[in-house]
C-alpha cells in the first residue's frame, strides 16, 4: 500500500502584470513540488513569481518587563516572528528554527481528537469553542499546535477546509481533507464520527500487520545471529585445531567451512550489493512510474495482495460513503476516496479512466468502476444496482463494513500462515544446528591426538 508523504504548507508570493501582490498558500512535500505548483498557478493566472516559503515552526526567547517568555510560532519566516513579538510589546532575544524530525501526531490521538469533536458537536457546541475546548486538553504538543494554527487561520478569515489542509502533515493528508470537507457541510458531526472510524481503521490495520510480523522477525534475527556465530566463528575455530589431525571431514561441517571461507573473502562487495539493491528499489519507488507499478502488482501477490486489495477498497467506501451526496457533482469525491485508499495505481486509474467516462460519456458509476480493473465484482455489482436506485453513499458504507470483517478474518489467518512459516524455518535451522553439533561432538580427540 503507497505510503503518503508528508505534507508541509508553502506559500507563494507573487505579483501579476499590474504589479499587484498575489499570495497563494499550496500544500506540499518538498520545495520542488512547491515551486512547480507556483510556477503552474502563475502561469496561469498571469503575473511573476517572486517567491516561495515553507511554513516552519520557530522557537523565540523575548523579554516582557522583568519577565523571560519562551514558545513557538509558525511562520514563513524569521523576520515575520519577530515583527509579531515587537508589535505585541516583547524584547526580541533570539528567534531560530529547531533541528527536528517531522513526525506526525500519533494515530491514537488523532482518533480522540476528531471522537471527542465530534461528540462536543453533537451537543450544539459551536465548533470554534470545540476547537479551543480540544486545544486546551491535548497532551500531544504537536496536535496541539496544529489545532491552535488552525483556530488562527480561521479566526483571519481563511477558508476551513485550506486551514485544515495546512494541518495535514500532521494529520494526515486525506485526514485533514476530510475534516476540512465536513466542516463546509450540513452534518459536522456526523462525518467527524466516521472519518475517526476510517483513522481508527487504518491505525488498526498498520498495527496488525507490525504485530503479525514482529515476533517472526526477531526470532528469524535472532536464530540467524546463532547460525552465523556458530558457522563463521565457532566451527571454524574449533576446525582449526583439529583439522589437521582428521582423515576425513564430515560432509555437514566441510559444507559450513566452504561457506564460511566464502563469506568472509567476499563479505565486502556482497554488502555493497546488498545496499546497492536496497537502495535502488526504495530509489525506484519513490518514482512515480515505480509506485504505479509497484502498486498494480503488490495486489496481485497470493494472499498478500489480496489483503492490500481489499483494505484499498474498505478505505475508497469508507471515504466515499462519507463524503458522497445523493445530489450535486460527486466526481471530486470519488477522486478523494480513491487517493484515500493509499494504492496509487488505483487511485490513477480513477482519475485518468473511470472519471473522464462519466464526465465525457455520462457512463454510471459501476460501469465507470470496472473500467479501473481493480475492484472485484462483487463490489461491482452492488454500485451498479446502487447507482440504479440512488443509494450510492449507503451502499458505499455496508461495503467498508464487509470489507472491514473480511480483513480482520485475513489478517488472522495471516499470522497463523507466519507463524507456521517461522516454525517451519525454525525446525530447519535446529535439524542444521543439531546435525552439525552431531558431527563435531562425534569427532573423537583422543584418538585424533594419538595418530
Amino acid at each position: 500500500m503507497a505510503r503518503i508523504a508528508t505534507r508541509v504548507e508553502y506559500r507563494i508570493s507573487a505579483q501579476d502584470r499590474a504589479g499587484r501582490p498575489l499570495v497563494k498558500y499550496v500544500m506540499a512535500s518538498t520545495y520542488f513540488e512547491a515551486r512547480g505548483k507556483a510556477k503552474d498557478w502563475v502561469q496561469r493566472n498571469g503575473g511573476e513569481l517572486l517567491r516561495v516559503d515553507k511554513k516552519r515552526l520557530y522557537v523565540y526567547k523575548a523579554r516582557r518587563g522583568e519577565k523571560m517568555i519562551t514558545g513557538t510560532q509558525s511562520a514563513y519566516s524569521r523576520a515575520e516572528v519577530v515583527a509579531a513579538l515587537k508589535r505585541i510589546g516583547y524584547q526580541v532575544q533570539s528567534v531560530y528554527t529547531p533541528f527536528k524530525f517531522n513526525f506526525s501526531a500519533p494515530a491514537a490521538d488523532i482518533v480522540g481528537f476528531v471522537s471527542q469533536s465530534a461528540k462536543l458537536l453533537e451537543q450544539k457546541l459551536s465548533f470554534n469553542d470545540v476547537l479551543v475546548l480540544m486545544s486546551d486538553n491535548i497532551s500531544n504538543k504537536t496536535l496541539n499546535q496544529a489545532i491552535k494554527d488552525i483556530i488562527n487561520d480561521l479566526r483571519n478569515g481563511l477558508d476551513s477546509r485550506e486551514a485544515f489542509m495546512r494541518q495535514s502533515g500532521v494529520l494526515g493528508f486525506h485526514t485533514a481533507l476530510l475534516l476540512g470537507i465536513a466542516t463546509k457541510s450540513g452534518d459536522v458531526a456526523a462525518i467527524f464520527r466516521s472519518v475517526a472510524q476510517l483513522v481508527e481503521r487504518r491505525a488498526e490495520f498498520s498495527k496488525g500487520l507490525k504485530s503479525a510480523l514482529l515476533m517472526p522477525a526477531v526470532t528469524s534475527l535472532t536464530l540467524m545471529g546463532a547460525i552465523i556465530f556458530y558457522a563463521l566463528y565457532l566451527v571454524p575455530q574449533m576446525m582449526e585445531m583439529l583439522g589437521p589431525m582428521m582423515d576425513k571431514i564430515p560432509p555437514v561441517t566441510k559444507f559450513t567451512l566452504e561457506a564460511s571461507d566464502f563469506v568472509k573473502v567476499n563479505y565486502g562487495w556482497m554488502i555493497v550489493v546488498m545496499v546497492a539493491a536496497v537502495g535502488s528499489f526504495y530509489a525506484w519507488l519513490s518514482t512515480v512510474n515505480g509506485r504505479l507499478a509497484f502498486d498494480k502488482y503488490i495486489v496481485r501477490v497470493p494472499y498478500v495482495g489480496n489483503i492490500l486489495r481489499n483494505t484499498s477498497i474498505e478505505i475508497f467506501t469508507r471515504v466515499l460513503g462519507i463524503i458522497y451526496t445523493s445530489a450535486g457533482e460527486n466526481i471530486e469525491a470519488i477522486q478523494v476516496a480513491a487517493d484515500a485508499s493509499g494504492n496509487s495505481w488505483f487511485a490513477r486509474q480513477i482519475r485518468v479512466v473511470s472519471a473522464p467516462m462519466m464526465l465525457t460519456q455520462g457512463v454510471e458509476l459501476g460501469k465507470a468502476l470496472t473500467a479501473t480493473d481493480f475492484i472485484p465484482e462483487m463490489a461491482l455489482s452492488r454500485f451498479r444496482t446502487a447507482a440504479e436506485t440512488g443509494s450510492v453513499k449507503v451502499t458505499a458504507q455496508q461495503l467498508a463494513d464487509y470489507y472491514e470483517t473480511e480483513n480482520s478474518f485475513a489478517m488472522k489467518n495471516l499470522v497463523s500462515i507466519i507463524e507456521l512459516g517461522v516454525t517451519v524455518i525454525i525446525m530447519g535451522s535446529l535439524v542444521f544446528l543439531t546435525l552439525l553439533s552431531s558431527e563435531t561432538a562425534g569427532i573423537d580427540v583422543n584418538k585424533i591426538g594419538a595418530s
